[in-house]
This record gives structure tokens, sequence and C-alpha cells, in this order.
């Protein structure tokens, strides 16, 4: 997830862990608002089991904050990558 702005991380992270608790509490596909031919161009593609899947996995595995700052190549990395 990237993010615009300076929002506070901690409340990004809180966020995101309960939508992740929410994926695990939808029972039925039918739950799902807009999941159909006239609101969802890709609805076809949507698995729940997969989204559980997922959600479990990111809360089991947690959530960190990543900046910009720690991530970003030197020159010479970049020089080894073409660019």
């Amino acid at each position: 997830m990237s993010l615009i702005g300076q929002p506070d991380e901690s409340l990004v992270v809180d966020a995101w862990l309960k939508s992740m608790h929410d994926v695990l509490s939808v029972t039925s596909q039918n739950q799902i608002p807009e999941l159909n031919e006239y609101q969802c161009g890709t609805y076809k593609m949507h698995s729940l089991d997969e989204a559980k899947a997922i959600a479990e996995n990111i809360i089991h595995s947690g959530i960190g904050i990543c900046h910009n700052q720690d991530i970003a190549l030197t020159d010479a990395q970049l020089a080894t990558m073409g660019h």
C-alpha cells in the first residue's frame, strides 16, 4: 500500500488490520457490495477463499512500515541496473 500525504502510520496499520478481520467475517460473496457485472468489470476474478487466505496471512505476518528513504537505492545500485 502506498499513501499520499502524512497520515498517522499507526492509524493506517490499525485500519488495515481491521479491514483484514472484516474480510474474514464475510461468509458469502453475496455479501460483497458491487460484486456484479455492472459495477465491477473483473467480478468473476474475485475469490472469497483466496481473499480470506491473504487476510489471514497478513494478520499472521503483521504489517510493517517502510519509509522511502530506508529503501532508496544508491547511485551504484542504480548503475548496475542500467539506469
